[in-house]
């Protein structure tokens, strides 16, 4: 990735033995020119992700020579991410950047506990990697 990932940005206090909703994404935008509206978007979105209920932590990591921007988060709950995603800058993003990508973006859903944070990059896109590869079974 460059440039780097944000370091993980812990957001509340976290019980190791709790089990938290890990949510990582990919976004793979057509040209070079959707980038700096894209990281302007992305600015306001980092400021919401602070502020959001339930938001236990995330990062963000891009992979500026290939057009690919990642997000890395851990939820209370499915319902506070769904909530996060659904208000303004994050709801505006969407629409705004909806026809600018190349390809269908990843999303990946998946239950961890604590004890696991902070998430680790690797992880996130071995995950995403996997959500891309045809299923073989």
């Amino acid at each position: 990735m460059f440039p780097p990932p944000t370091p993980w940005k812990a957001v509340g206090d976290v019980d190791p033995d709790h089990e938290y909703l890990g949510f990582t994404s990919r976004f793979f935008l057509a040209s070079m020119r959707s980038v700096p509206g894209f990281l302007a978007q992305s600015q306001r979105i980092k400021k919401q992700a602070n502020a959001a209920p339930g938001v236990v932590g995330w990062s963000l990591a891009a992979d500026l020579l290939k057009l690919e921007f990642y997000t890395l988060s851990a939820w209370e709950s499915g319902s506070q991410l769904r909530a996060f995603v659904a208000q303004a800058h994050h709801n505006d993003a969407m629409a705004k950047f909806a026809g600018s990508m190349r390809q269908e973006s990843i999303f990946v859903y998946f239950p961890l506990l604590g004890r696991e944070l902070p998430l680790k990059w690797k992880d996130a896109v071995a995950l995403q990697n996997a959500r891309r590869s045809p299923r073989t079974d």
